[in-house]
């Protein structure tokens, strides 16, 4: 008799926090643009001048045993003159719930989350005051993130990808996205908002809470 053998459940790939010395807390770049130093060391990054991530400001994904399991870096180019994506990923970013390690409870208490795509749409959202957030690392609203949201048992999810007017492509995930909440929460309980401008980095606090009020 054959037996079938069940698929094994694979955990993230841990890293060491001994990588977090590599990092030089230089946070000059998020302090040019608006984000206050109180902000940004709350979540641990640092530039990097080595490797896969030279030439990046790095931030550490956390999981819930406050492990490292991945890391994500922004580009500190200049975008106009640079070859390279501004943003690059380590680890199994479809694992990551960023940031838990740091405002589960502010999630748990406002019974609202908001999908945002990445970590400077986060900073710049946190710095008015909006902490009730999740980052995508992306378009695609991933199977482990929808339990994550289960989870959390929100009243609301509003969905504020990126506003990409030329090419629509956060639109349209938006409302990909919408289609796949909406089976687990209903239609009422999940909402698109998407940022006047192309993403919140762009927008000032002002613009924000503006948003935040409509």
């Amino acid at each position: 008799e054959v037996v079938k053998q069940k698929p094994l459940i694979r955990s993230p790939k841990k890293y060491s926090e001994k990588l977090l010395l590599n990092l030089t807390k230089d946070h000059s770049y998020w302090l040019r643009r608006g984000v206050s130093e109180e902000t940004i060391k709350l979540f641990g990054g640092g530039v990097s001048s080595q490797g896969a991530m030279n030439g990046r400001y790095v931030f550490p994904v956390f999981n819930y045993m406050k492990e490292i399991i991945g890391f994500t870096g922004r580009d500190l180019v200049d975008r106009e003159n640079s070859w390279r994506p501004k943003w690059k990923h380590i680890g199994d970013k479809s694992k990551w719930r960023y940031p838990l390690s740091v405002n589960h409870k502010i999630l748990r208490d406002q019974k609202q989350v908001i999908l945002i795509e990445s970590i400077g749409d986060m900073l710049s959202l946190w710095e008015a005051g909006i902490k009730n957030v999740i980052v995508t690392f992306g378009l695609r609203i991933s199977a482990h993130l929808v339990t994550c949201i289960l989870k959390l048992d929100p009243d609301k999810v509003i969905i504020a990808l990126n506003n990409d007017a030329n090419s629509g492509a956060g639109y349209l995930a938006a409302k990909r996205g919408e289609t796949l909440l909406s089976k687990h929460f209903g239609k009422e309980a999940v909402e698109i908002k998407l940022p006047c401008k192309n993403d919140f980095g762009c927008m000032s606090k002002k613009e924000i809470l503006e948003w935040r009020k409509k």
